[in-house]
């Protein structure tokens, strides 16, 4: 068996990788940067450029164009990262053989090299090494051993930054030109750059490595745009491929009744299927090459970049900036977002024909189909969506139908032929909610199909109850997870059941007792990023986080400690922070905790002010994390914000119908409209902040009556969901 390569011949092996040049595949002469920040020999780029017609020099990688300054491609920028990786290459040529490794600090001695010294960028003995130890002259070297160093030599290897010399003068150029951009020396100053602004590069250095990296940002975003959209690009690859195997699936199971009569057709329609499946494939491929190209682009000008100002001096890398800056920019403003969209889709189906014996020879077409669905639509209002068929030839008219996800009842939808193989579908739902549109031709759903819905309720038609959850222990809290079930905690019962967005009981947290982890007397719900389900334990006074399956994650406390609760009854999950707060009725304040259920801090207190409670009943958050409590006994809601400072108040003082009584409940929508449930009302109210909107529901036990409304959930659509209490019920309203 061969031996396994120690560290130093395999970062070699990396090394190495990076010094030869794409071009000529030897090592670099006199590299030079190219405006996509690749990097090949002078003379390699001179080649190319001579040997084009136009003069212009083309990245061989990426086929960008490169403007070539007025003295060439040797005026072009120096790679001189590249420099530093020959020195690491040269270092670990001597590592690979460590037994062989003498001191190169001894003059007359061939002691062997023990430690390596990284100022130095020597390999030396022990004498030398306790030389370094006990000298002030080495006072502040790092020095490792040559195990260490074999295996993070790259690390310890420090760039030569040598101060580079004026052309003119032999001068050091220690000074920086700001309106030129180049690097002087001192007697420049009263020459060439006379009254021009300079400063010792020293000084400036660090304000112009911010802004070279500062200008890196776009590029980074760009890059993470590519990577996004070849990880798009392979998944519609994937999905045209698993789409193609499916109707490949559906066309067999169609000719396997009639085979013998339908063999011959049968290759015709998978050679037509295949067709479109490689052209659709051919397309992707040439995209994805183009974002390859983008990213390969951009992933070379941030390694370039920052190798440059790590590995180079400050004269080098000033000496670089105006060029690089101009070549980022002009990197960034050609980047097409556009490119980054798969311009091919899954928008094939098989349709069979209808007439199976009387024309076999024909039977079955691969239909392109083509559907453009309206994802939003308003209850009341007429929606159009239209199909086209690209390869209408026999192609039966679709066939479309629109279902409720919470009623579960189909809406008419009227298709209508406009001639070319395009055909209009129109329909009109009366309530909102969350819809699907099922089309089909010939029997067989288009691709994409079922397609979703969003159909949102006007507020000044909103009331009308779509939906009734019955035979429930008085409910009280009620959230939404992200399939839409409906989660709602019956506090008589004891438990927290789970209900599908249709109505239909799914599961139940049953852990009913005082132990750690059971419920006793369940109130508030809330559901965390993660699907996770957060119930406050009114009668164990504790705060409970189970997955969505069911499991206990954590368990909080009773009694008067930091993060113990006191009679605890609402709970919401902060928007922008992710940190949950618990409405502690008994103590009159608000407890805030991480998302694992560690205390946070806490806010409130009894009485009438600002900021304080009288029996606060229910917490919501918005869109941008402030936090709306309702204060019970002061008819009022009262805005914090994300850390609990007071922000305002509304409702306790308003008149007439718009006055807030007893509030109970509260919830903030998608569009910061805020949903508040009054028991001393029975109603819900609907508000933009504090301008009241309108509200509905009175006292009884009819449809859209209440009885104490104590729970609240708005979903997507504006769907409302609200448990009420003492009719034993979740009554959905659009």
């Amino acid at each position: 068996m061969a031996e396994r390569p120690s560290a130093a011949q395999e970062a070699l092996s990396k090394v190495e990788d990076q010094l030869s040049c794409l071009v000529c595949l030897e090592p670099y002469t006199n590299p030079r940067l190219l405006s996509c920040f690749h990097v090949y020999c002078q003379h390699c780029l001179e080649d190319i450029v001579a040997h084009n017609r136009q003069g212009q020099l083309e990245c061989p990688k990426c086929r960008r164009p490169t403007p070539l300054p007025p003295t060439g491609v040797s005026g072009l920028q120096a790679a001189f990262n590249i420099h530093h990786l020959f020195d690491i290459q040269e270092t670990l040529k001597k590592v690979k053989e460590p037994q062989k490794l003498a001191c190169e600090k001894c003059v007359k001695t061939t002691r062997k090299a023990t430690s390596f010294c990284r100022q130095c960028t020597k390999f030396i003995c022990e004498k030398c090494t306790d030389m370094h130890k006990e000298w002030e002259e080495f006072e502040g070297h790092e020095v490792v051993t040559i195990e260490k160093v074999e295996g993070d030599l790259i690390r310890l290897v420090s760039p030569k930054k040598m101060s580079p010399r004026c052309p003119k003068h032999d001068e050091n150029m220690k000074l920086f030109c700001e309106p030129c951009g180049e690097l002087i020396c001192i007697h420049c100053t009263v020459q060439i750059h006379k009254d021009h602004k300079y400063c010792v590069i020293a000084d400036t250095f660090e304000s112009h490595k911010k802004e070279i990296l500062d200008s890196l940002g776009p590029v980074e975003k760009q890059l993470e745009a590519t990577d996004t959209a070849l990880v798009n690009l392979d998944g519609r690859h994937a999905e045209i491929i698993e789409h193609g195997g499916k109707l490949a699936t559906n066309i067999h199971s169609k000719f396997d009744e009639i085979r013998r009569a339908l063999d011959a057709r049968e290759g015709e329609l998978m050679a037509e299927l295949e067709g479109h499946t490689q052209q659709k494939l051919k397309s992707l491929s040439a995209q994805r090459e183009e974002v390859e190209i983008l990213q390969t682009q951009r992933s070379s000008c941030l390694h370039f970049v920052r190798e440059s100002i790590r590995t180079g001096s400050p004269g080098d890398v000033l000496k670089m900036k105006q060029g690089v800056v101009k070549q980022v920019r002009e990197l960034v403003d050609t980047f097409d977002p556009n490119t980054l969209e798969p311009r091919e889709t899954t928008n094939t189906c098989f349709v069979p024909s209808a007439q199976l014996v009387k024309d076999c020879k024909e039977f079955g077409t691969i239909v392109l189909c083509c559907v453009n669905i309206p994802q939003k639509a308003i209850a009341g209002q007429k929606v159009t969506a239209y199909c086209q068929f690209l390869s209408p030839k026999n192609s039966a008219p679709p066939e479309a139908k629109l279902i409720s996800k919470i009623t579960d009842k189909a809406t008419k939808c009227v298709v209508k032929e406009r001639g070319k193989g395009e055909y209009e579908i129109s329909y009109q739902l009366t309530v909102g909610g969350a819809s699907e549109l099922i089309v089909r031709v010939g029997g067989e759903e288009v691709a994409g199909s079922p397609f979703p819905v969003a159909v949102k309720t006007p507020i000044d038609k909103l009331g009308t109850v779509i939906k009734t959850i019955n035979d429930l222990k008085r409910p009280r809290g009620v959230a939404l997870n992200q399939a839409g079930e409906i989660i709602v905690a019956e506090q008589g019962a004891g438990i927290v059941s789970i209900f599908s967005p249709t109505g239909d009981k799914l599961r139940t947290l049953d852990t009913r007792g005082t132990a750690v982890g059971e419920m006793n007397g369940p109130c508030g719900v809330a559901v965390d990023g993660d699907d996770n389900i957060l119930v406050v334990d009114n009668g164990n006074h504790r705060l409970l986080k189970f997955s969505r399956g069911g499991d206990l994650i954590a368990a909080g406390s009773h009694g008067n400690g930091p993060g113990q609760l006191n009679n605890p009854i609402g709970v919401c999950v902060n928007s922008v922070n992710g940190k949950v707060f618990v409405v502690d009725r008994g103590a009159h304040c608000l407890h805030i905790f991480n998302s694992d259920l560690t205390f946070s801090s806490k806010f409130g207190s009894k009485g009438s002010g600002n900021g304080q409670f009288n029996y606060p009943w229910d917490v919501a958050s918005d869109r941008s994390g402030c936090v709306y409590v309702v204060d019970y006994h002061n008819h009022r809601v009262q805005v914090f914000t994300p850390d609990g400072g007071y922000l305002a108040q509304f409702g306790k003082y308003s008149s007439g119908n718009e006055a807030l009584y007893v509030p109970v409940s509260i919830c903030v929508d998608s569009d910061d409209l805020v949903y508040v449930g009054e028991y001393g009302n029975n109603r819900v109210s609907v508000l933009a902040y504090e301008v009241f909107l309108k509200s509905f529901g009175s006292y009884g036990s009819g449809p859209g009556q209440f009885n104490s409304p104590d729970g609240i959930a708005v979903d997507q659509c504006g769907v409302v969901y609200v448990s009420d209490r003492y009719n034993n019920r979740v009554q959905i309203f659009s």
